[in-house]
């Protein structure tokens, strides 16, 4: 046998385990199934020394149980309610701080457009007139808090809603009536009738049903009108427009137009409330009247020839005229006060910002028709000040936002921003024929964007430099992004999405 090699040297190995008895500071700390047999054993002892203790602890902690499942979605709710109707930074601005994304989604009638009337979404359900209603919905769920249906005296085939002294004003039409087909076929035209409903927003209760003579054809209210209406009906091919009281049905006045003033049950009539005065618009006629009395305002003696006549949001008259000249069309407009002499002279027609901070306090025109060196150009004048401060470089006929140093220009597919001291192109950004409605917060420029083949999307631009800032996916079938509050909901067929 050959030799035998060295025996192995023995070596101590610690073992992990730690007798209950001597467990210390470097003791393995308990298993949760070590720690649950502790504490259960600890209850059972506890509850057979103290029984009517032990079970008064048990129903308080099933009870703070029970209040924190049921309370904290309340309170989640509560703030969400709180943040959702809490104001912009300015009137018109939106509230965006990261990219919105799918709050709820309910099923509408897309032809009416939404309404929010404190914490409620008013809406027009129903997919034809005889069974048409109006729905309250719950502006942070969208869920159902009431709904309305219009019946069928009239038939609601026309439903236009606004917000009155914190109540819900509709008007209800019947179906448009061509009186020329009427007056070939030698019958005399049916006679239109509407319907004035005012509304509790909070719970849908009817406040007053009123019929209304005529087939109204444009509604609008202002805070000059202290709680009253003033909506514009067609009867027997006559203008009328009346200042009604929409709690009492009471006329506090009617006027009617002049002889010229086109009028047809298929006539677009635009109403304009401020500055004291009533201004109805359609196919290019003008009816002025006073808000408190209806009379009409006589146009001054030099304002012969006026072509357009138009109320700014602010209650500013503006009375335009078109002349052809050898180098293109010349484009006069004159800004007064209700029947005043002007106070501004101007080349263009004054263009109102889609959103404006007011902090700029500039006037802006711009001269719409092409021809000559300046046409489609705009124009900003400081206040008091006949001459322009400047003219942009770029033609363009909208400003889509004035605020923080920043005018935004709509031109030609593509947001164009100015700065607002100088009118210097800081930056500009192409978005082609799929442009849509253009927002802002006063920091961010949220514009709608539809790309054949990619569905619609919201862009935020930085305001000031105009960075891409974040880009958010619309629902498909996207059709547009409307402003309720300062938040944005997307309507599509039949459906109306709020965004949060």
């Amino acid at each position: 046998m050959g030799a035998a090699g060295p025996s192995p040297a023995l070596q101590r190995v610690p073992l992990d385990e730690v007798d209950e008895a001597d467990a210390g500071a470097d003791a393995r700390p308990p298993s949760a199934f070590q720690r649950a047999s502790r504490l259960a054993g600890a209850w059972s002892g506890w509850r057979a020394r103290s029984p009517w203790r032990a079970v008064g602890v048990l129903l308080g902690s099933l009870g703070l149980a029970i209040t924190l499942a049921v309370g904290t979605p309340s309170l989640v709710t509560a703030h969400e309610r709180s943040t959702v109707l809490r104001p912009g930074a300015f009137d018109g601005a939106i509230r965006t701080t990261t990219a919105p994304a799918v709050r709820w989604t309910v099923r509408v009638d897309d032809r009416v457009p939404p309404l929010l009337v404190g914490d409620t979404v008013v809406v027009a359900t129903g997919p034809g007139p005889d069974d048409r209603s109006l729905a309250g919905l719950d502006v942070v769920t969208g869920a159902l808090r009431w709904q309305q249906p219009l019946g069928v005296d009239p038939r609601p085939a026309e439903v236009r809603c606004l917000e009155v002294d914190a109540r819900v004003a509709c008007t209800l039409g019947p179906d448009q009536v061509d009186e020329r087909v009427a007056t070939r076929s030698g019958l005399p035209p049916a006679q239109d009738a509407a319907a004035l409903v005012l509304l509790d927003p909070a719970t849908g209760e009817v406040l007053r049903r009123a019929p209304t003579p005529g087939r109204v054809v444009s509604l609008a209210t202002h805070d000059a009108l202290a709680g009253d209406v003033v909506l514009a009906a067609i009867a027997d091919g006559v203008l009328t427009i009346r200042r009604l009281d929409p709690a009492t049905g009471a006329a506090r006045w009617v006027a009617t137009r002049p002889s010229t003033f086109p009028a047809a049950s298929t006539s677009r009539v635009h109403l304009s409330v401020g500055g004291g005065l009533v201004v109805a618009t359609a196919e290019g006629s003008t009816l002025v009247v006073h808000v408190d009395d209806g009379a009409v305002v006589p146009p001054p003696v030099d304002a012969a020839g006026t072509d357009e006549t138009a109320l700014l949001s602010d209650g500013t008259l503006v009375r335009t005229r078109y002349r052809v000249h050898a180098v293109g069309v010349d484009v006069v407009s004159e800004l007064s006060r209700g029947d005043a002499e002007p106070w501004l002279t101007t080349r263009g027609v004054p263009v109102e910002p889609m959103v404006s901070d007011g902090s700029s306090s500039l006037v802006f025109t711009s001269s719409v028709l092409a021809g000559g060196p300046m046409g489609g150009r705009v124009r900003a004048y400081a206040p008091g000040r006949a001459d322009p401060a400047w003219h942009a470089l770029t033609p363009a006929r909208e400003i889509a936002v004035d605020a923080g140093g920043r005018v935004v220009l709509r031109a030609a597919g593509a947001l164009v921003g100015l700065d607002v001291a100088t009118g210097r192109t800081v930056w500009r950004r192409t978005f082609g024929l799929g442009m849509g409605p253009v927002f802002s917060d006063g920091r961010l420029v949220v514009v709608q964007r539809t790309a054949p083949g990619d569905g619609s999307s919201l862009v935020a631009l930085d305001l000031r430099s105009g960075a891409p800032e974040w880009v958010a996916p619309l629902p498909a079938g996207a059709r547009t992004v409307v402003q309720l509050g300062a938040h944005l909901y997307v309507v599509s067929d039949d459906a109306l999405t709020a965004l949060r």
